[in-house]
């Protein structure tokens, strides 16, 4: 499941890279599957482990924007995308990625 969402976000507009991490920081699901995207994304997912109790965060960088989610058990999803990109529009995307995965995550034994 975490597979399918992870691949419909990249396949959007604007969002170059996805990624699903346990309550460890390991990462579950990420796309795309490279060596690089996993620590990048897994590095900035620190912030919101250290951040108030807000359930997203965003990071504008100069060549990207990362948006942090937190999700049910304690995961977090977090997006990449481009610099310049449609917030509004890849806000409104992770929303109802989160609205999934949470579902899922509640349902399931982990």
């Amino acid at each position: 499941m975490e597979e399918y969402v992870v691949a419909d976000l990249v396949k959007s507009s604007y969002i170059i890279n996805a990624a699903i991490l346990d309550p460890d920081g390991f990462i579950i699901a990420a796309l795309p599957n490279n060596e690089k995207t996993k620590q990048l994304l897994s590095k900035l997912a620190e912030v919101q482990y250290v951040s108030d109790n807000s359930s997203q965060t965003t990071l504008i960088a100069e060549k990207m924007t990362i948006i942090i989610n937190r999700l049910a058990k304690k995961h977090a999803l977090v997006v990449g995308c481009e610099s310049g990109s449609n917030l509004g529009f890849v806000r409104q995307t992770i929303s109802l990625a989160v609205a999934r995965l949470d579902g899922y995550l509640q349902s399931i034994k982990r």
